[in-house]
């Protein structure tokens, strides 16, 4: 295999016959010798789509793997399934074709290679590939905890912090750069998918069927709700499964309330979301269950409600609202948190003394529809559109001042034009507070605007005589 290796980076073999070969020996059962071949794999290919994509080459090796997937060795299928992970994690392979090969592979006989194509759909594959490039790869950069444990067990000295201050920068130097390198992917994997509604469908399907193991189900079942949530897809069966896994005692109980709250959208029909809203009220929050379990609880119902308001009666809100006077700050909190977002959704199903005080920017945030305003969170599938922009009425303010023949400022004053108007180095006299006690106006001025001088006006002279008097400095600035 060195050989072979050698040979093609000295470009006396094609690619495609070396690749070919390298996949088929994922066959061999040398845990070392599939490690080295995955390496020179995903490499080379990188290599190969360095300055451009080779698109001709990716599609012939596309549909390579797509055989490899279904090949009888499950090692071989597993690793060829690793390989178009990495590349994909890398953005060298991050096209449709990839995306929907990898889905079916979650549909694989094979426990191993199910597991790893629902884990890419669910983000975890980028993830544990961006912790092995910052754990491994360069040697010249040193460890960072194994620095750090030397220094604290070792004697307290100068040297030693210079050097741990000197990794501790290499370490994010490097850390920067790879965040630099590493091209941001434009869609999620879940957005390349073609047909999101039957993948959905058949996951979901296997899914009721399925005697994996409960991790495995778990995982399933959170695919399922992200499809869902990401493409808007309506899988009516799925709550009513979903609805027997909302128990407090439930294992992983926190994660099947997000699954909840994931499948939810706008466009599912109310009357399907409705009886998963009000199991979590009956068995997460009343008074027989923990503070804990009432805060979650609540905390579920306003993540769904926040995605399908209409789920949501009167009755069963204002039962949920009476919580915010519980005698646990975690359960108020969840409480008042559930008002705030129907005060803004849907104020006339709370209580009259909840609504808050209604304002202008409550319709305006509702483009002037139902909403803060009180217009309700309308029937199921309307849209509101938003009929104007606000401060839109200003720009004909503007067209008609400029039509008009008016200054393009709109009559404001410039910092240009109010400067100009001063003479450098001129200085003017500054009055001080005191001087205008009595509502008087500066001295010299009379506060009958030119009439008999008042009263006040001569007190305020005789203060400003008594301190030149004293020979204090006159208060002055100067014009910029």
């Amino acid at each position: 295999v060195q050989s072979v290796v050698l040979l093609r980076n000295r470009e006396l073999l094609s690619c495609t016959d070396v690749l070919a070969l390298s996949f088929k020996l994922f066959r061999c059962a040398d845990k070392q010798l599939r490690a080295q071949l995955h390496s020179h794999i995903v490499s080379d290919i990188k290599a190969m789509n360095a300055h451009a994509k080779n698109n001709k080459l990716n599609k012939t090796l596309q549909n390579f793997m797509y055989t490899m997937l279904n090949d009888s060795s499950p090692i071989a299928a597993k690793k060829s399934l690793d390989v178009m992970v990495e590349l994909y994690c890398k953005q060298i392979w991050n096209d449709q074709k990839t995306v929907n090969v990898i889905v079916e592979a979650c549909f694989s006989p094979v426990t191993k290679i199910r597991v790893t194509a629902m884990q890419f759909f669910l983000g975890k594959a980028e993830q544990v590939d961006n912790d092995d490039d910052d754990a491994g790869g360069d040697g010249n950069v040193p460890n960072l905890r194994a620095v750090q444990d030397a220094v604290r067990v070792s004697k307290k000295s100068k040297k030693n912090a210079r050097k741990l201050k000197k990794v501790t920068a290499l370490v994010s130097r490097k850390m920067q750069s790879k965040d630099k390198d590493r091209k941001v992917a434009g869609f999620a994997a879940l957005q390349l998918i073609n047909d999101a509604q039957g993948f959905a469908e058949k996951l979901f399907r296997d899914l009721k069927q399925s005697n994996e193991r409960f991790e495995v189900r778990l995982m399933m079942m959170d695919l399922t709700s992200r499809l869902v949530g990401a493409h808007q897809l309506v899988v009516l069966n799925f709550y009513p499964f979903l609805q027997k896994f909302l128990q407090p005692q439930q294992k992983d109980c926190t994660r099947m309330l997000t699954f909840a709250a994931q499948a939810s959208h706008a466009l599912l029909p109310p009357d399907a979301i409705e009886p998963v809203l009000r199991s979590i009220a009956n068995n997460f929050v009343s008074e027989r269950c923990s503070p804990e379990a009432m805060s979650v609880g609540l905390n579920a119902v306003r993540e769904i409600c926040a995605r399908c308001p209409l789920a949501m009666d009167a009755t069963l809100l204002q039962d949920l609202t009476a919580y915010k006077t519980y005698r646990h700050k975690s359960v108020v909190m969840a409480a008042r948190s559930l008002i705030t977002l129907f005060r803004e959704k849907d104020p006339s199903m709370l209580a009259r003394k909840d609504r808050g005080r209604p304002g202008e920017d409550d319709d305006l945030a509702n483009g002037g529809g139902g909403g803060g305003g009180g217009g309700g969170a309308g029937e199921f599938g309307q849209l509101s559109a938003a009929e104007f922009v606000p401060g839109a009425e200003l720009l004909d303010q503007y067209e008609e001042n400029v039509a008009n023949g008016g200054a393009e400022d709109g009559g404001w004053e410039t910092a240009s034009e109010a400067s100009s108007d001063d003479v450098d180095g001129e200085w003017i006299d500054v009055h001080h507070s005191s001087d205008e006690e009595g509502g008087g106006g500066p001295a010299g001025l009379s506060s009958s605007g030119g009439g008999a001088r008042s009263a006040a006006s001569k007190r305020t002279d005789a203060r400003r005589h008594k301190r030149e008097r004293k020979g204090l400095p006159a208060i002055k600035r100067k014009v910029a």
